[in-house]
């Protein structure tokens, strides 16, 4: 799964690597631990122009009457994308790219692991990144929903894919974002409904073994009101405290 990510310096990158204009949107602040339900930028496709947009994460479908799934629905198994009624029509019609710094994930907590306040082991927080230094490219799916009871409740939502870990991941979680690469973004963004899920499909492939390094970072990461570069930075891996 993906549960926290880093949007900083990909932006930019982003910018330069797939020749994207920033100046579509207000210049967005770096931000080191974006949760669920955060505002963040996607890239999209709109007739047929490669744009930047700001989403909701979170996917709420169109037909949803109730904005509160958004908050089970912001990762997708690649693996059943194609047939669950939540994803299906997006899958086909409405992927979104989310240029990443990177993201974090957490092993089990072990005894001689990070401790909280409480003195207890907690989950220790790994960063992962690319090892060229390019940026991330998460893959995603967007709907965008309008509210039954409020018709200026217009909100873009989106949800990030997640597909089976790779050996670096494996050691840590059994499951990793879908990582797009940039030779695949147009054909990713820009693919016809009716052939999709056939060509799209290795798109969803877990990364090649060499594209992602990790290291242990800072317990504080677990908060989300936390934000900072310091959170992506290596600690070593000797007990600390969450505070």
């Amino acid at each position: 799964m993906c549960g926290r990510f880093v949007q900083a310096d990909s932006l930019q990158q982003l910018s330069a690597l797939l020749d994207v204009a920033l100046d579509e949107l207000s210049p967005p602040e770096a931000r080191y631990n974006i949760a669920p339900a955060a505002q963040v930028v996607a890239l999209c496709d709109r007739n047929e122009h490669l744009t930047l947009a700001q989403y909701e994460w979170g996917l709420i479908p169109s037909w949803s009457k109730v904005p509160s799934i958004g908050q089970r629905l912001t990762n997708a198994r690649a693996e059943t994308i194609w047939e669950k009624p939540s994803f299906r029509s997006s899958i086909r019609s409405s992927r979104v790219v989310v240029p990443a710094d990177g993201f974090f994930e957490w092993s089990p907590a072990r005894s001689d692991g990070p401790r909280g306040r409480n003195g207890k082991p907690v989950k220790e927080p790994h960063y992962f990144s690319r090892g060229d230094g390019q940026p991330m490219l998460l893959g995603g799916i967007s709907s965008v929903w309008r509210n039954p009871a409020d018709p200026d409740d217009i909100r873009q939502t989106l949800c990030l894919l997640t597909t089976a870990a790779n050996t670096t991941m494996q050691p840590i979680h059994h499951r990793m974002p879908v990582i797009i690469e940039s030779n695949d973004v147009e054909q990713w963004l820009t693919t016809p409904e009716r052939d999709a899920h056939e060509a799209l499909d290795h798109v969803l492939s877990p990364a090649s073994e060499d594209v992602l390094v990790e290291h242990v970072v800072s317990t504080e990461v677990n908060n989300s009101r936390n934000d900072g570069r310091h959170l992506i930075a290596a600690v070593d891996e000797r007990p600390t405290t969450l505070f």
